[in-house]
């Protein structure tokens, strides 16, 4: 069965961050390891004035169990809210390896 980016609670989420709010978008979603990881695709936009958005993309590789259970999904906002704050451009993110 496949996951479509609008099943992933992270999808559409504000984030608040030390560098302002960003918008989360799921752009793409893909499972991997039989379905045990997530491959997402992020869309991070801020926007700046009225007329003027910031827009950086972000892989994401997530453990399913992680991202789809509304209790845990916090650590993967964190995940996220760290990343925009150190990291500048765009990227890639492996909270799997990050859990292990």
């Amino acid at each position: 069965m496949s996951i479509l980016p609008h099943d992933i609670p992270l999808d559409l989420a504000k984030i608040d961050t030390g560098k302002g709010t960003w918008l989360v978008a799921v752009a793409n979603v893909t499972e991997t390891q039989g379905g045990k990881n997530l491959l997402l695709k992020l869309i991070l936009e801020q926007r700046i004035d009225e007329e003027t958005f910031r827009s950086r993309d972000l892989g994401l590789m997530v453990p399913a169990a992680l991202i789809l259970d509304p209790e845990t999904l916090s650590q993967v906002i964190e995940g996220i809210r760290t990343w925009i704050e150190t990291i500048e451009g765009d990227g890639f993110l492996d909270l799997v390896r990050l859990r292990r």
